[in-house]
């Protein structure tokens, strides 16, 4: 197949039309889409929480800077309440997915940035089990064993800002 032709039916204005293509598009790893199949109980995250952190991966552009977008953004982005998108912050804070930072300028309270490098280390650790394949059934063994895994990345890694 003529390489061109390969990259033309690959492209984001083929598949999505050109009025959608220009407005933009994120990339979100296939490990970070099917999470909750990697992971157990107290990890498992929820719909809601679920949308949060994609929309805050949404807004992290550069590997170097955290995103910064304010609750009410987050909010109206996903399509619930802020304190919804709050809950869901803590709880991502909480099982140590994101890393919170307050940000002030000047006497300023401005939006909390968000370090993505707690969520790469978890899928790192995903991939690291499952690297090359798309496991049609993980099961109970495998995601306590994925669980142990990101428990021990959260409490023996301190996190700083990339």
């Amino acid at each position: 197949m003529d390489e061109n032709k390969k990259n033309s039916e690959y492209s984001m204005v083929n598949k999505w039309g050109k009025k959608v293509s220009e407005r933009g598009f994120t990339q979100i790893p296939i490990y970070l889409l099917n999470i909750n199949r990697f992971l157990t109980g107290e990890f498992r995250l929820k719909p809601t929480e679920l949308m949060v952190l994609f929309h805050l991966v949404s807004t992290w552009w550069k590997a170097d800077e955290n995103p910064f977008p304010s609750m009410a953004t987050l909010a109206v982005r996903c399509g619930v309440s802020s304190r919804q998108v709050q809950r869901s912050i803590n709880k991502l804070d909480s099982l140590g997915f994101i890393s919170r930072k307050n940000r002030k300028q000047q006497k300023m309270i401005l939006s909390n940035s968000y370090s993505m490098k707690p969520l790469v280390l978890i899928l790192s650790a995903i991939a690291e089990e499952y690297p090359t394949e798309y496991p049609r059934k993980v099961t109970k063994e495998d995601k306590e064993k994925i669980s142990s895994k990101i428990e021990d990345i959260l409490n023996g890694v301190e996190y700083s800002e990339m």
